[in-house]
């Protein structure tokens, strides 16, 4: 027996929170609240002034955690129609059945996304891998000096993939217009160093989605897995992952680096 696959509605969000946690309902406004600080702070802590800045490794690479807060604004909180908790039904009813024909027997209402799940991606990808993933970079120095921009590339592949792309052929999903925004700016962060290091921050983005998100969820639905395996899966792939890549692909030229970034910082220097 097939599940039917309702076409979302303004009360479809509120619906699947009715019987969330508190969290899982509200996350997404305190990702809006955190949004100015996270944009602020990177320039603040630099020593560059705004052009200078963005020649920083490490200034692109925590404002990846700023566009991705503002991201979830128009996701998760209220898009663009003021439809509040808009992007998990939308995503289940066109993207779920294309990805996971297992939602033909579960539930297009709740699959593959729910409240717990939306958080636990949502949540841990970005408020602690991608944060994890600077403090880090921050530490080790060196080439790990990329790595937020290797998180970038999953950004940038979400925003084309999972939001652009879907636009033009099927129509406004919730965070398609701050997708435009975030693609094209990720586009410029990842090719800061070299065309070749970009392809090595998208291919960090493709496997991330295939990892993180098409297998954890292949693990969930067919093998009955706890749903806890795609924020573990998300948490390395958005941590150990984007760390490797930048192990691997990053300049290690020091012209490389002076390119990248204007602050008058020794080696040691902080952004």
């Amino acid at each position: 027996m097939v599940m039917p696959n309702p076409v979302p509605t303004a009360e479809s969000g509120p619906k699947i929170l009715e019987d969330a946690s508190w969290f899982d309902g509200n996350w997404p406004f305190i990702s809006t609240f955190l949004c100015p600080a996270a944009f602020l702070l990177p320039f603040l802590l630099s020593k560059s002034r705004f052009c200078g800045a963005l020649r920083n490794p490490y200034v692109l690479g925590w404002l990846s955690v700023a566009f991705y807060l503002c991201h979830h604004t128009e996701e998760h909180a209220y898009d663009l129609r003021g439809w509040r908790y808009a992007f998990v039904p939308s995503f289940n009813y066109k993207l779920g059945p294309i990805l996971f024909k297992e939602c033909d027997k579960i539930s297009h209402i709740t699959c593959p996304l729910d409240a717990r799940m939306a958080t636990y991606i949502n949540v841990i990808v970005i408020w602690i891998g991608f944060v994890v993933t600077m403090l880090v970079a921050h530490y080790l120095r060196g080439r790990y000096a990329f790595a937020g921009l290797c998180n970038w590339g999953m950004s940038v592949v979400n925003a084309f993939g999972g939001h652009l792309m879907p636009w033009l052929f099927q129509g406004y999903n919730p965070g398609a217009f701050q997708s435009l925004f975030m693609f094209a700016f990720g586009v410029f962060a990842i090719t800061r160093p070299s065309v070749q290091f970009a392809a090595a921050c998208v291919l960090n983005g493709v496997l991330f989605h295939v990892i993180a998100f098409f297998v954890g969820m292949n693990l969930v639905f067919k093998y009955h897995f706890p749903a806890e395996v795609v924020a573990l899966l998300g948490f390395l792939c958005s941590t150990a992952m984007p760390l490797g890549f930048a192990r691997l692909c990053a300049p290690d030229d020091p012209d490389d680096y002076e390119k990248m970034s204007s602050d008058s910082e020794d080696e040691e220097g902080t952004p």
